[in-house]
Parts: C-alpha cells; sequence; structure tokens
C-alpha cells in the first residue's frame, strides 16, 4: 500500500511533519496543528491591522499637510478642521494601538501562552468588528477558535478491545465466532 504525503506526489494533504537529524518524521499532533493555524491567522491579522494603522496614519498626514492650503479657500473650512482631523487621529492611534497588542498576542503564541493569545485574539477580533478594523478582526476571531482547539485535552485512547478476522481483516467484537463481514468462522 502506497503511503500519500509530500514526498509522494500524491494529492493528499497531510498534516506538518519535522524531520529530525536521525531521519525520523514526527508528525505534528492535532494541538500543534491548531497552534500553527492560529499562529497564521493571527499573523495575517496583524498585518491587515498594521496597513489599516498606515492608512489612517497616511490619511492624517495627508489632511493635515494639505489643510493650510484650502482653509479659507472654501467658505465652511472654518470649522472643519477639528471634525475631520480627530477622528483621522483617533482611527490612527486605534489602528497603532492593535497593531501593537496584536503583535503581542502573535508573541504569546509563538511563546506557547495559548490561553493568554486566545484571550487577546478574542478582543482584538471583536474590537476590530466593532472599530471598522473588519479584516484584522476576522482573522484574530479565526485566531481564537484555532487556539480554542489547541488547548482542547487529548481524547483518552480505549484499550483495544476487539479481535481481527482472519479472513477479510476487520474489527469485530472480542466474543464473535463468525466474522460479520464475509462470513468466516474466527478461530477460539
Amino acid at each position: 500500500m502506497e503511503s500519500c504525503g509530500w514526498r509522494t506526489g500524491c494529492d493528499t494533504v497531510s498534516a506538518p511533519s519535522t524531520e529530525g537529524a536521525d531521519g525520523v518524521v514526527t508528525m505534528a499532533t492535532p494541538a500543534q496543528f491548531a497552534a500553527s493555524t492560529a499562529r497564521s491567522y493571527a499573523l495575517v491579522g496583524f498585518i491587515f491591522y498594521l496597513l489599516a494603522a498606515i492608512a489612517w496614519g497616511i490619511g492624517l498626514l495627508a489632511v493635515a499637510i494639505t489643510m493650510p492650503l484650502w482653509i479659507g479657500q472654501v467658505p465652511w473650512s472654518g470649522g472643519v478642521w477639528f471634525p475631520i482631523v480627530f477622528p483621522l487621529g483617533v482611527f490612527a492611534a486605534a489602528g497603532f494601538a492593535f497593531a501593537w497588542w496584536s503583535w503581542t498576542a502573535l508573541k504569546r503564541i509563538d511563546a506557547g501562552r495559548y490561553m493568554d493569545a486566545r484571550a487577546a485574539c478574542l478582543l482584538l477580533g471583536v474590537f476590530g468588528l466593532l472599530f471598522a478594523f473588519l479584516i484584522g478582526g476576522v482573522f484574530f476571531l479565526l485566531a481564537h477558535a484555532k487556539l480554542g482547539e489547541a488547548l482542547q485535552p487529548l481524547p483518552a485512547v480505549a484499550p483495544a478491545s476487539f479481535r481481527v478476522c482472519t479472513s477479510c481483516g476487520r474489527a469485530l467484537a472480542v466474543d464473535a465466532r463468525f466474522c460479520a463481514y464475509c462470513g468466516k468462522g474466527l478461530p477460539a
């Protein structure tokens, strides 16, 4: 039976693995895979928060630089300084605060502090959705969900309580005398 994975060229996508110096390939556990995915989501969220902060900062800078050029030129321009510049400043400051906060959440994921990072991701996601940083907020909510998967305890594996059919290889009850699939008798 051929094993499909990244080395064999099959179309099957397998979980991430690492190959040690001794040539032994170790597959990532579901918790490691979820944490890695959460880190990717948080990184994308951080990038979008940073881009939003830069965009709001550029907007604020553009208005501040050009404001002297058009104040007095139009009749309504005298009272426009505060209503335009203040919201731009608030959004630029909030954008940079969210970018910094998302960077710290990303570093918590890197450090393995998933509970702390999960709380930060939830708050960054909700605040991002509330304060018009939508894409970053969505990615942090996705990171929050994946970190929840990473924190799930591994299920306990019950001891094997079955026997295998010698003819077809299927699992059967321990007390079965005949295979329920192929009908062959089982040794006692």
